[in-house]
């Protein structure tokens, strides 16, 4: 496996790669492919945030969008293309990412989705453990919320 970090030219890639991410994690809308090329664009552009291609004979097989500073790194997206997935994809890509891209010694951070049991597994499994639980309240509606304070 090699990697390579993306540019600009890659945002399309990126972007459909980012929605097969979203659509197996989320459930409900997701973002447009226009809007999801926008934002990564603006992430690369501004430097927020550092795209790794993950390839092998030359075929994308991963990607992990990275924040690096000083301290610490932050993991915001990490996918493993669905047809690569259950072949040690996802370990020898995190292998590289840790040797050669995140620098040693960093502590690193990442958001899994609670309802993602195959996320927990695989992290926990490359050495991530528990730190915190993030929680929240979807929006409701205006008459649910009028509803609700009217009962109380």
């Amino acid at each position: 496996m090699e990697f390579r970090e993306a540019e600009q030219s890659d945002v399309p890639m990126l972007a459909e790669i980012n929605r097969q991410l979203i659509e197996d994690e989320w459930e409900g809308n997701a973002m447009s492919l226009p809007r999801l090329e926008a934002r990564m664009s603006r992430w690369l552009r501004d430097g927020d945030y550092r795209a790794v291609l993950f390839h092998e004979d030359g075929v994308v097989v991963a990607y992990c969008l990275v924040s690096v500073d000083e301290d610490s790194a932050y993991i915001r997206h990490f996918y493993v293309l669905r047809e690569h997935r259950r072949g040690g994809t996802g370990r020898r890509a995190m292998e590289l990412l840790l040797r050669d891209v995140v620098p040693a010694g960093l502590r690193i951070t990442l958001d899994v989705l609670a309802s993602n049991a195959g996320g927990h597994g695989f992290w926990r499994s490359v050495g991530f453990r528990d730190y915190s639980v993030r929680m929240e309240l979807l929006p409701r509606s205006v008459d649910s919320a009028a509803a609700a304070a009217a009962s109380a």
